[in-house]
């Protein structure tokens, strides 16, 4: 019986051991993988220790930028679990870290906000709004064919100026061009996948009647 006792013992103080050594984990996930420029994503993640009231920071490396920065600091409540709600101005990998420990990294996308203006019949404008300037790159001016069901093409139009935005860092790139359409068409611009990389994703406007 003795010996069944130390075993017994011996077994949960291995047991209490090997707990004690299981490494620290932090996590990191977000509440969207996209989000168009100017608008929040949240982040979130839960300390392994289950302990409330550690203090996690959150940094993020931005497309076109070789080092991290600090974007947030936020405590652990309950369960070891916390959240921040960060605004991307590009593309953002982020991770965070509770002392030594190092969360996974998490990337959100950014779309840039297109808006078409129909300035009159056959004549428009298009504003681009992002965190980066844009000027140079080139929006796809659409109709919907009901005939086919589908977006079509009716003109690639170069953005040719750029100017501030606000809130800063926005800088709206634009441009004033005439297009044919049927009458009371519906209408669109795209910028694609291609045109708005490397920082942004692709994205289209508010639709307007030709």
């Amino acid at each position: 019986m003795r010996i069944l006792t130390v075993v017994a013992i011996a077994g949960a103080a291995l047991a209490a051991a090997a707990t004690a050594a299981a490494p620290v984990t932090l996590t990191l996930a977000s509440s969207a993988p996209a989000v168009a420029y100017g608008k929040s994503v949240a982040l979130s993640g839960v300390l392994s220790t289950l302990q409330a009231n550690q203090p996690v920071s959150i940094s993020g490396l931005q497309c076109g930028t070789t080092n991290s920065k600090k974007v947030a600091t936020v405590k652990t409540v309950t369960n070891g679990a916390y959240k921040a709600a960060v605004t991307p101005v590009a593309g953002t990998t982020y991770q965070a870290t509770q002392k030594k420990v190092k969360s996974n990294t998490v990337a959100v996308a950014v779309a840039p906000v297109v808006k078409l203006v129909r300035v009159k019949r056959g004549s428009y404008t298009v504003n681009v709004t992002a965190g980066l300037d844009l000027k140079g790159k080139a929006i796809l001016f659409q109709r919907y064919s009901r005939l086919k069901k589908r977006w079509v093409q009716v003109k690639r139009v170069v953005l040719a100026t750029s100017a501030a935005g606000t809130p800063r860092p926005a800088v709206v790139s634009s441009a004033s061009f005439t297009a044919k359409a049927p009458k009371r068409a519906r209408v669109r611009a795209a910028i694609s996948k291609a045109q708005a990389a490397p920082c942004y994703v692709k994205a289209t406007s508010n639709v307007v009647r030709a």
